[in-house]
């Protein structure tokens, strides 16, 4: 397993220009056919679009932000996953700042599932599934490592299941991305 820090990440542009994300992981593609990553939303304005992507985003904290999915009214909620296509028409609306985790994969080519862990639990992996585990808040052991806020575990090929134990009132994301 592998602990990668927020702070060790980068700052990368929008694809749209219009913020910033830290690039925690992606496939080596250009353009990647997956990647996850944190971004700041400090400014209402449109999402960047992503056709033929399959999007997650997870409000991890900061002030309210509000989406207008396609004509449809989307208040997202700290800690709850929200699914969405890369090309719908996304604005967003926000008084201040907030940081939401973002999960994406090429949708002809790989899916994936963003589940929120509270409790301990235990996930027994396929052989060609890649497997990341995010704090969302608090900390958490995953397998023998003790991860915080922002942190996130790149669970290794070799390994063919993952135990994560939030600590009390601690939030892990746990994402499988499967090829198709």
């Amino acid at each position: 397993m592998e602990i990668i820090g927020l702070k060790d990440v980068p700052k990368k542009p929008w694809k749209n220009g219009g913020g910033v994300s830290w690039e925690i992981a992606a496939d080596e593609e250009t353009p990647p056919a997956w990647r996850i990553s944190v971004a700041l939303i400090d400014k209402s304005g449109p999402f960047s679009d992503y056709a033929g992507y399959d999007r997650t985003i997870v409000a991890i904290d900061g002030d309210p932000v509000e989406l207008d999915v396609n004509g449809r009214h989307v208040a997202l909620q700290h800690g709850v996953p929200f699914d969405f296509a890369g090309e719908a028409r996304v604005q967003c609306s926000v008084n201040g700042s907030a940081r939401d985790f973002n999960v994406m994969t090429l949708r002809k080519a790989l899916s994936h599932d963003v589940e929120i862990v509270s409790t301990p639990q235990r996930f027994i992996l396929d052989d060609d599934e890649l497997a990341f585990v995010f704090v969302l808040r608090g900390n958490a052991m995953v397998g023998s490592e003790l991860c915080s806020t922002c942190d996130t575990v790149y669970v290794d090929d070799d390994e063919d299941r993952i135990e994560v134990s939030p600590q009390e009132g601690a939030l892990a994301c746990v994402v499988r991305i499967t090829p198709l």
